[in-house]
């Protein structure tokens, strides 16, 4: 998969969380209506739906975070993904529905969900790569 390819693919799947099955934002779907969490013109939308109490938000942000972490991810979001995806959701509260599509977003945009082993973060950097060295043979780019 190309940069091209993984970006349209990130901007419908971002659109189908915020717009529902339409052509918004580059959206998979053919409906109109770009107005964010309203699906009266998609064609479908996700239905996942979780009931906001205000008595704590840190619970109510791990048990969001929680759930969409095995939903998407089978539980392999990392604690260091889990925590800025936390703090996302808290900043957007007391708009739960807004909140949990941001959660929603930034969990498409994490490595567990590209992947389908265990993420291991060592911290390090990566190193610069060898350039390879010129064959000195003439060549024809076409």
């Amino acid at each position: 998969m190309d940069m091209p390819k993984m970006v349209g693919m990130l901007n419908g799947l971002f659109s189908l969380i915020k717009y529902g099955l339409s052509n918004c934002d580059g959206g998979f779907g053919a409906g109109r209506g770009c107005t964010e969490g309203d699906y009266s013109s998609a064609a479908g939308r996700l239905t996942l739906s979780i009931s906001y109490s205000e008595a704590n938000d840190d619970a109510q942000a791990e048990a969001v975070v929680s759930k969409l972490s095995t939903l998407l991810t089978s539980g392999r979001l990392s604690d260091s993904t889990k925590d800025i995806i936390k703090n996302a959701y808290k900043e957007m509260l007391p708009d739960s529905d807004a909140a949990l599509r941001m959660a929603q977003q930034l969990i498409l945009t994490s490595p567990e969900f590209h992947s389908t082993n265990t993420v291991k973060m060592s911290g390090e950097s990566r190193g610069e790569p060898e350039l390879p060295q010129p064959s000195g043979s003439p060549y024809k780019a076409i």
